[in-house]
């Protein structure tokens, strides 16, 4: 029995976008050309380029997995049980363990991580709905600056993740870091 088309291309898809992933980790996102992910993909160049127009759409691609799981993270931190500090940080530690999952072991972790500038009004609406949630239920958990609260949250969370890099660590320190910021503010 054949594979249906849209199979076929997912299957396609699938692979370039694996491929792209393992050699900007590998080669870094400079290093990295539509040649040699064709090559790592084990197809043409030209049934690449029917799937992606060049690089950035690759590109484009991989962030667009990793914005689905860290958004998975995040909710399932904020819906998981425990109290509002341990649902932060649980919700923190499944953002930014999505990241480092990602780009852990590469030489290359730190060219990946500054291109968030580069890319960071793709993610400004996931960033803007996350804070929103976590000032909600900072303000319902009867937090008096809520947003000046978050605020510390997101660059600490965000510090602790470019700092430490491997995904272990990563999803341990956050929450601890959480808990310490907001505990005391709880009445």
């Amino acid at each position: 029995m054949s594979q249906a088309p849209n199979d076929r291309v997912a299957e396609k898809r699938r692979r370039i976008l694996d491929a792209a992933r393992l050699l900007m980790l590998r080669e870094g996102l400079r290093g990295t050309t539509m040649e040699a992910i064709a090559r790592e993909a084990g197809m043409a160049k030209p049934t690449l380029y029917a799937q992606f127009a060049d690089k950035e759409a690759v590109f484009t691609g991989i962030l667009d997995e990793l914005s689905d799981a860290l958004v998975a993270g995040f909710d399932a931190g904020m819906a998981g049980p425990g109290s509002v500090a341990q649902r932060i940080g649980a919700a923190m530690a499944g953002k930014y363990g999505a990241i480092a999952h990602v780009i852990e072991g590469s030489p290359f972790a730190e060219e990946l991580y500054a291109t968030h500038s580069r890319v960071s009004t793709r993610f400004r609406a996931l960033d803007t709905r996350m804070n929103e949630e976590i000032v909600a239920a900072l303000k319902q958990a009867g937090v008096a600056e809520p947003t000046e609260l978050n605020r510390l949250i997101q660059a600490a969370s965000y510090g602790v993740a470019r700092k430490m890099i491997d995904e272990a660590s990563v999803r341990a320190a956050i929450p601890v870091l959480v808990e310490r910021l907001v505990g005391p503010e709880l009445g």
